[in-house]
Formats: C-alpha cells, structure tokens, sequence
C-alpha cells in the first residue's frame, strides 16, 4: 500500500502502517490514514463540499486530501479509499464536542443528499425489514426472536410521538451513531458527517454512555438549558433517546458480521 500512497499523492514515504484496517502515516509532523470510503460513492462530492463549508467558516474538521488527479476518492481493486488527515487530534471527545459542532454548523449547507431527518420514514422501514428477515430466520436466531418483539415495540411507541411533531428544520451537522469513547478523529472525519436534527448526537451520546458508565444527571441539565429547545425539538429528543437504535445495531452485528 505504501507504493500505492506514494504514487497518487506524489509522496514519497518511507513508513505505513496498517491500522484497524486503516493504512497510517506521518508526513510532515501530521498523521494521515488512508481508509475505505464506506458510504454511497454518490455523496462523495456532497461529503467533500461539506467540507469545504467548514473549512471556509473555521471550524474544526479533519481533512480530506484529494489526489494527483485532483479526485476526492482513489479506487484500489475497484475500492474506493479517501485519505484523511487528522487536524482534530486523537483525544476523547464530551458532550462539549457536540455542542461546538451544534453551534457551529447550525444552518449549514443544506445538501439533501446527507440529510437523515425523516426519522418516520427511515424508523418504519428499518422495522418492516427487521420484522420480515426475522420470520424467516427465528430458529437460526433464537435468542434475537426471543427479545426483538420488545425492541419493535419500543420503536413503534418512539414514531407515534413523532406523528405529533410539526417540523424538524433545525438542522445541523451531525453522525449516524455517536459512542462514548469515540476519539475526535473519528467525530471530526467527514466521511461520518451527516445533516440532522441538533438533539440526534446528544441522544446517541447518551443512550451510549448509559450501557458503557454512569450518568450524570448535571449533563441533561446544561445541555437542555443552553440548547432551549422548541416543543417540537422536545418530541424529537424524548423519541430519539427511546428508539433502541443500540439494540438495532447489535442485531445488524450478529447477523451481518457473525457476532455472537
């Protein structure tokens, strides 16, 4: 790989290093990982012009490095990689991280290709596929069959409130998950941006922190004061935090990735 790297970004480097089925290196005091580009080749210009939007208003972001041939993705084996280059620098990140991004990208780009804000819709469709792959695969997958139903529930109960909510139009930059012990290389990858309602990080971070360290309760109260939601946005944190997108996820593991 390291002959790869040199040829399409015209470097000449001595060291990479595979990791986490990412290739790393140092150049020039910064790190760099080439890495797979795991989302739709399509929206690799939107991700890219996000990140120039972020660029030009200063906020933190790591890098995308283009190529020689001035491309935003190189295919290797007909697999499209992207190199990144870590500006954020690999720290933990904290309920501070969100609300920077927040206050930052409020009324960001509105690229609809990135958005992920019809909860209803997407919500709907995940559990009719869930319901449907589960009659056909209950016995393979006992103990799955044994607690989907419950999960399901859960789900239908979080997309009745959202039938009472008018809008979801404060958008801002956000992820598709967001984990406890996530590093700021991970969180400020653009190859992880999406566009969302400003309470989906904030529920993610926090259905994770509750299955990975105890909550403080002093988090939900600065959060919910300084963001002073609309009643709109309360129906959409009270539906997000009970959507078991944790329990979701795991099942996709164990099916998709043989987890036991």
């Amino acid at each position: 790989m390291k002959n790869i790297i040199n040829y399409y970004y015209n470097l000449n480097l001595l060291n990479v290093y595979e990791v986490k089925n990412m290739y790393y290196f140092n150049y020039k005091n910064s790190d760099y990982f080439f890495m797979i580009f795991d989302r739709s080749i399509d929206e690799v210009q939107n991700i890219y012009n996000l990140f120039l939007e972020l660029k030009k208003r200063s906020v933190l972001t790591n890098s995308i490095i283009v190529n020689k041939d001035n491309q935003i993705v190189t295919f290797i084996n007909n697999i499209p990689y992207i190199l990144i280059r870590d500006d954020a620098k690999n720290k933990r990140i904290n309920i501070n991280d969100i609300l920077y991004i927040q206050n930052n990208t409020y009324n960001i780009l509105r690229d609809k290709k990135l958005f992920r804000n019809d909860w209803v819709k997407m919500w709907q469709i995940k559990i009719d596929y869930y319901e449907e792959q589960m009659n056909n695969m209950s016995k393979r997958y006992k103990l799955l069959s044994n607690t989907i139903d419950y999960y399901i529930g859960l789900g239908e109960n979080a997309i009745s409130y959202l039938l009472n909510s008018r809008n979801n139009n404060n958008i801002c930059l956000c992820h598709k998950r967001i984990k406890v012990n996530e590093t700021a290389f991970d969180f400020y990858n653009p190859i992880n941006y999406i566009l969302d309602s400003r309470v989906r990080d904030f529920c993610e971070y926090i259905k994770n922190l509750y299955f990975t360290a105890n909550i403080d309760f002093d988090i939900f109260r600065y959060y919910i004061e300084y963001m002073n939601f609309s009643r709109d946005e309360y129906i959409l944190l009270v539906s997000r935090l009970l959507f078991p997108t944790y329990y979701f996820d795991l099942y996709d593991s164990i099916i998709n990735n043989n987890l036991d």
